[in-house]
């Protein structure tokens, strides 16, 4: 039955005719293999998704309850702890929009993250199939948790809607690119924690501690301009600071984004995903062999 499955996203090798001479040839020979990996990684990747996606409609219904019900519980614990210590009116900007615009992009990163470490480990039984390698379960997982996020993100803010919260970002595309760059940057890390991970169970479980120091450490939920600036001046040393002030900014037009360097952001993202590329090639005949 899984041969039957996958079988369904297989492909063929392309055919195409070049003018003869020594460089169409070479296009000719390697283009259409080019082309049909690509078609092999594109298949596949969506069959694995669509397998998750079973897994979660076949009765595992509580793991997206909780992806909904943990961001709106923190959203309206903080709001109340902030009304209750700082009064309704001491902000400048919608306290409620604030915490959820920082809650559920952090708490997509965390799972991406968080979701990365095993994901090699959960599909060892599918690698005999060798049209899978375990660098596509890794993409479906993101693609899968991101686009439940997606869900969970639209129902909460037709929650907010309905209460009568202003839900309309400042910058539209600054929120979109914040949190996609966001989740590129989950996955750098996803990668190479996870390939690290896969030899190193101390790695997982450190990562998994350290969740909630990220969650109180990033940001999330009050804003840099609070801050005295030596506290201010050590967290900005995390990377997820400045993806929160970014979307944050982008949000609410009451707030700014001075604080966000763009090139420490690139450059925490680009140097582990090369990273994690890098140590998945070594490394990826060990996964399917384990």
């Amino acid at each position: 039955m899984k041969r039957d499955f996958f079988s369904r996203f297989g492909g063929g090798v392309g055919h195409a005719l070049f003018p003869v001479d020594e460089a169409a040839e070479w296009i000719k020979e390697e283009f259409p293999r080019e082309q049909d990996s690509w078609r092999r990684f594109k298949r596949v990747v969506y069959a694995l998704y669509l397998r998750q996606l079973q897994r979660q409609l076949k009765g595992e219904y509580a793991g997206f309850v909780w992806l909904l019900v943990e961001p709106l519980i923190m959203i309206i614990l903080f709001t109340l702890m902030h009304t209750v210590i700082r009064g309704s009116s001491s902000s400048s900007y919608d306290i409620i929009v604030f915490m959820g615009s920082g809650m559920v992009p952090f708490f997509l990163f965390r799972t991406i993250l968080t979701s990365s470490l095993r994901v090699f480990k959960q599909n060892r039984p599918l690698y005999h199939y060798p049209q899978i390698k375990p660098f596509d379960a890794f993409i479906a997982n993101a693609f899968f948790e991101s686009s439940l996020y997606a869900v969970v993100t639209l129902i909460l803010l037709l929650l907010a809607f309905l209460i009568g919260v202003d839900i309309i970002p400042q910058n539209f595309d600054g929120v979109m690119v914040g949190i996609l760059w966001l989740i590129l940057f989950g996955m750098s890390w996803g990668l190479l924690l996870g390939v690290l991970g896969h030899f190193y169970e101390v790695i997982i479980k450190f990562v998994s501690f350290l969740s909630l120091p990220l969650l109180i450490l990033s940001a999330v939920f009050f804003p840099l301009d609070t801050l005295p600036p030596v506290a201010r001046k050590w967290l900005l040393y995390n990377p997820l600071v400045h993806f929160m002030e970014w979307i944050h900014g982008s949000y609410l037009a009451t707030l700014d984004t001075r604080y966000v360097d763009f090139s420490y952001m690139f450059e925490w993202t680009v140097i582990p995903l090369f990273l994690g590329l890098w140590l998945y090639n070594k490394s990826e005949r060990k996964f399917i062999d384990s």
